[in-house]
């Protein structure tokens, strides 16, 4: 990290949780705007069946969206 990329990390950290996850959706929302590079959409495609073989092996569990939701909601009111 450079200098002001340092600076505005440390000024995101003093606002509140609901303002920081704000700022995450809008950055992780403009770097859905470009292309993945292989390497990233070869990392995605891995981890997604990575995740898969483990729900099929029983090693983890899915939950509701609606239920992820409401647990976000109380987190981050």
């Amino acid at each position: 990290m450079n200098a002001t990329t340092e600076q505005v990390f440390i000024d995101a950290l003093s606002l509140p949780a609901r303002a920081r996850a704000e700022l995450v959706h809008k950055l992780l929302a403009s770097l859905d705007e470009a292309e993945p590079t292989p390497e990233i959409a070869e990392a995605w495609a891995r981890e997604a069946r990575e995740r898969y073989e483990a729900f099929q092996r029983g090693e983890i569990t899915a939950r509701d969206s609606e239920e992820v939701m409401k647990d976000l909601s109380r987190r981050f009111p």
